[in-house]
């Protein structure tokens, strides 16, 4: 909140700025429309009568420099009108960008500090002499499993940051989407993030598209570890693939509460997590789907959220262009 206050003070401050500048513009406008009346008064005071010529000639000269007063009048409204709109949007920017610092820093802190007294601990325990045998064995996958957690945040900060920078680098090449993804999930249901997941598939349609098998892999390792996130106590996710609307999609869903809201619109932005507590509570820092839509995106695909779904839940889709034969 604190933040807020400065663009809104910057925001206050142009406001009235602007609302000088039409009480100028509106006094201008009245002397410019009576300006003849003004003079032809003073005049009559000076004792300096004009006949009817005279004064048809002043109205023509006031009026000629009404309409010119008025032409540049309105061009700088126009100005004014294109500033007050470029400043409205760098504030929004602004604030959008002290948004995404403070779920940055809000996320990562936590992240980071979790995993790290987790591993202090275990290896405490372990030079005081306080584990032994199976427990020493046992503390030991703790600490490795904490400490893969970190790399995985560092690599994800990472990526994160070369997508901002530099752009995602890709070599797209012909793979056939079902016979891709089903084989990635034998491999990737062994992980222990996801080994709980039920997961349902669908991928008998061959599909062939042009894409990176890395930065597919990745995707469908995010939105499957995004789905345990929102899958709630069933577990239940459902992955299919198929060609539609000349594109090759791979669909991710799962059958939890779902996402409304504001939360669905900024879903794919980084550093953004939904508003229920049970994925709060969950790890991550906010950075797969964001990474899920920059790949999509360097694979001349797009990511989208589906929400209001038969059934319930929260999944997206994926849509990545056919390979050369299949367009």
């Amino acid at each position: 909140m604190a933040s807020k206050q400065p663009a809104r003070r910057k925001l206050y401050s142009y406001g009235a700025v602007v609302a000088l500048y039409v009480l100028v513009l509106a006094w201008w406008m009245f002397f410019f429309s009576h300006q003849s009346e003004f003079l032809l008064k003073r005049m009559d005071r000076l004792g300096a009568a004009l006949d009817l010529t005279q004064t048809s000639a002043l109205r023509e000269a006031t009026d000629a420099s009404m309409r010119m007063f008025l032409f540049e009048g309105a061009f700088l409204g126009l100005l004014l009108v294109a500033s007050l709109f470029l400043v409205v949007r760098s504030l929004q920017r602004e604030l959008v960008l002290h948004r995404q610092q403070s779920n940055f820093l809000s996320a990562v802190t936590h992240e980071l500090r979790s995993p790290i007294a987790s591993v202090r601990l275990y290896i405490d325990s372990l030079i005081a002499g306080r584990a032994e045998g199976e427990k020493r064995e046992r503390y030991l996958r703790n600490a490795r499993s904490d400490l893969d957690r970190l790399n995985g945040i560092v690599d994800q900060l990472l990526q994160s940051a070369s997508a901002a920078n530099r752009g995602v680098v890709v070599a797209p090449e012909r793979i056939d989407l079902a016979d891709f993804v089903a084989s990635a999930l034998s491999e990737l249901g062994k992980e222990p993030t996801l080994a709980s997941l039920r997961i349902e598939t669908d991928t008998r349609e061959p599909v062939a598209v042009q894409a990176d098998p890395d930065a597919l892999r990745t995707i469908l390792r995010n939105l499957l570890s995004n789905a345990a996130k929102y899958a709630g106590g069933e577990a239940r996710v459902e992955v299919r693939t198929s060609r539609r609307d000349g594109e090759g999609q791979l669909v991710v869903r799962d059958f939890g509460p779902g996402l409304q809201g504001a939360d669905a619109r900024r879903i794919f932005e980084p550093f953004v997590r939904g508003g229920d507590e049970l994925v709060r509570t969950r790890q991550g820092v906010g950075l797969g789907l964001y990474m899920v839509a920059e790949l999509a995106r360097a694979q001349r695909g797009r990511a989208r959220a589906l929400t209001q779904l038969a059934g319930g839940g929260f999944g997206v889709e994926v849509a990545l262009p056919l390979a050369r034969e299949e367009t």
